[in-house]
């Protein structure tokens, strides 16, 4: 279907206190929008954040592209309806899922599925970190991740009969740490420490995770992305496990799935 022109702008992992098995590119999903028109056939789309999980049925993304009212859950221009999903590099799918908070301060959303997917890998956490420190992340990137796809709209729905998506790594050491206040392309972080990598991103990479490459887990979350053309001379930026382990912890445990946000 050379009429949907996917684009790829966030990921997602799956986290628990059980997981034990280093964070790899099974652990990652994206979170895909397609807006489509029944009467036309046709859905554009693709994928916007990247996501990652903290326990079986709660999963972490960054709070930039998912805030209230966000333009990430309304169809685009010209087309009457939307469906946004998970979907991993497997090819499995998941629809029922609700931002049940956000924190904008950290760059933050915790979102939450119905119910336990036998696809999910939860990602161990880990809140040391240190400059010099070794890492990557895991994402997809909007310009390269989906890989194939096939869809059908039928009774007013978009099917996805097939999607395949291709996650990518990034790879450097821990800059530094600084304090930063950021308000500019929906991030808005206030007065927060962060972890300034020695190298540059893509979009699609928000919201995914930033892992050890000493312990295979999980050290922040990655938050700036760059608007449009690759820049290797603006560092990428990541939230430190460490300064909201605690929050998605206690979200994670209280809050039901509800309406979306």
């Amino acid at each position: 279907m050379k009429q949907l022109a996917l684009r790829l702008c966030c990921a997602v992992v799956l986290l628990s206190s059980c997981a034990s098995q280093p964070v790899s590119s099974d652990h990652v999903w994206a979170m895909v929008k397609l807006s489509y028109d029944p009467a036309t056939k046709k859905a554009v789309g693709g994928s916007c954040c990247t996501v990652f999980f903290v326990n079986e049925t709660t999963f972490i993304t960054a709070h930039h592209g998912n805030e209230t009212n966000s333009a990430m859950f309304r169809p685009n221009a010209g087309y009457p309806n939307v469906r946004v999903f998970l979907a991993n590099s497997q090819g499995d799918t998941i629809d029922d899922f609700w931002i049940i908070e956000r924190v904008p301060e950290y760059d933050l959303a915790i979102g939450r599925i119905t119910r336990p997917h036998p696809a999910v890998r939860v990602c161990p956490l880990q809140t040391e970190l240190a400059a010099g420190d070794e890492v990557h992340n895991i994402g997809f990137p909007t310009d390269k991740s989906v890989l194939d796809h096939k869809l059908r709209i039928e009774e007013q729905k978009l099917i996805v009969q097939r999607i395949s998506m291709k996650p990518f790594v990034q790879q450097g050491t821990v800059k530094a740490f600084r304090k930063a206040t950021v308000r500019k392309n929906d991030v808005n972080i206030q007065g927060k420490t962060v972890a300034v990598l020695d190298y540059s991103s893509r979009v699609g990479f928000s919201g995914g995770p930033l892992v050890s490459r000493s312990t295979g887990k999980v050290v922040g979350l990655m938050s700036f992305v760059i608007p449009k053309e690759f820049d290797s001379e603006t560092p990428a930026v990541a939230i430190r496990m460490a300064d909201i382990k605690s929050i998605i912890e206690k979200e994670g445990q209280t809050k039901d799935p509800g309406d979306k946000k």
